[in-house]
């Protein structure tokens, strides 16, 4: 064992830290984060259309605020990519030191560009707008990656000093228009290119070409229970280092399970009877990581209610009500969890169990898939599993179960070490 937590804190938890702290990485998540709004916003609009009451959802439908809510919910949850393309770039342009406004601007002008536009029913080209599809879930790969190539030619162009630059009497904001031209000409320019060697090896767009190089190895993987479980035990493994597991595998996974909770959506929009995807961002945040990273709500409740070490009964106290919000900071530092080897297995095999079952039942349809409805992960258990199932009270039980389980699963090793922590009080 000494070797190791040895390695887990020698070896593994620097490379967590590096990779957490790589430019382009940091870039993407703070990109998809400028996105959230709209797609929070989103999901209450989708809530509302689409909460299953029969009488409400005909009165919906003859009121006419049915479509009105499903446009609100294209215009909000529908953009994400587009958002996400522009905070990408916004985000890695400045960890260069230059100005972050325009590299997201043009990235945003970029992702439009090779965006297929909507074609009419005689086949020619409109010129009326592009398809929500290509800027909702189905296009996040296309904006990081025109998001990074747009920052890193912008960038690079300002840095070499190769801009339009005006006297210093012209004030700043003009001058940074400017600035943008060059970079922002090769970059729309680079983007046309690729259109048109796209056209010319038949392939659709950027979209599809990204779609089946990267989203289907990483689409097979996200979408399965072996290829979750893995990025659980990553995760879990890295915030047992004290690493935040989340900005090192959720990074990579995140882009992938917002694809498919949008594909739930408007699969729901188009009247599926069957959605297509079980994992979902939801999934994640709401049924597997109760409590926070390491799934710690049955400890939380364990250090409120079975505690004699008087130490871990005040850590009870003050850490239980933010774990029922999936905020666990004082549990993983305090009690601590992190590096604590008495806590490793249950650490580790927790969220892994509430995947599994969550994924059996909604598998075997003993509770409704996720419907694409997007809540902060910080909404308690119960609450988060009826709303984001569309309502189901079964989801909601669910969540109860998977409660308990936790506590049952945490409670043998939380005992141990309360029992060496009071034993260590009275010596003193």
């Amino acid at each position: 064992m000494k070797g190791l937590m040895d390695f887990l804190q020698n070896k593994l938890a620097p490379v967590g830290e590096k990779i957490s702290k790589q430019r382009h990485l940091k870039a993407l998540r703070e990109g998809f984060m400028l996105a959230m709004p709209l797609v929070l916003v989103g999901s209450i609009f989708l809530l509302l259309a689409s909460f299953p009451i029969p009488a409400y959802t005909t009165w919906l439908t003859k009121t006419g605020i049915g479509p009105m809510l499903t446009r609100l919910a294209n215009n909000s949850f529908g953009l994400i990519a587009l958002l996400t393309t522009f905070g990408v770039a916004y985000r890695l342009a400045e960890s260069y030191k230059v100005e972050g406004l325009p590299a997201g601007a043009l990235a945003v002008a970029s992702m439009l560009l090779v965006t297929p536009p909507l074609i009419s029913k005689t086949g020619a080209t409109t010129a009326q707008g592009v398809p929500y599809s290509a800027l909702g879930g189905q296009g996040l790969f296309t904006a990081i990656v025109v998001g990074y190539i747009t920052a890193e030619i912008y960038r690079w162009f300002i840095q070499k000093n190769f801009v339009i630059k005006m006297p210093e009497s012209v004030p700043k904001v003009v001058g940074q228009s400017f600035m943008a031209l060059t970079p922002g000409a090769v970059i729309l320019i680079f983007f046309e290119l690729i259109n048109i060697v796209l056209t010319q090896v038949h392939i659709v767009s950027l979209n599809s070409l990204l779609a089946v190089v990267i989203g289907l190895p990483l689409g097979l993987i996200a979408d399965s229970i072996g290829g979750t479980f893995l990025a659980i035990f990553l995760n879990s493994l890295f915030w047992f280092c004290g690493v935040n597991g989340g900005q090192v595998v959720n990074t990579v996974m995140q882009p992938i399970w917002l694809q498919f909770t949008d594909a739930n959506r408007v699969a729901l929009q188009h009247g599926a009877a069957v959605l297509p995807h079980i994992i979902t961002q939801p999934f994640i945040d709401l049924f597997v990581y109760m409590g926070g990273g390491g799934a710690t709500i049955g400890l939380a409740i364990c250090l409120m209610f079975f505690s004699k070490s008087k130490e871990y009964k005040t850590l009870g106290k003050v850490s239980g009500i933010p774990a029922l919000f999936n905020i666990n900071t004082a549990i993983l530092f305090s009690f601590p969890t992190v590096l604590n080897p008495i806590m490793l297995i249950p650490f580790i095999i927790n969220p892994m169990i509430n995947a599994l079952v969550t994924y059996l039942a909604m598998l075997w349809h003993w509770i409704p898939y996720t419907t694409g409805v997007m809540l902060p992960w910080t909404t308690p258990p119960i609450i988060g599993g009826f709303l984001a199932t569309g309502g189901s009270w079964s989801a909601a039980v669910l969540q109860l179960v998977l409660v308990i389980i936790s506590v049952l699963i945490y409670y043998p090793f939380f005992k141990a070490a309360d029992n060496a922590h009071l034993k260590a009080e009275q010596a003193k």
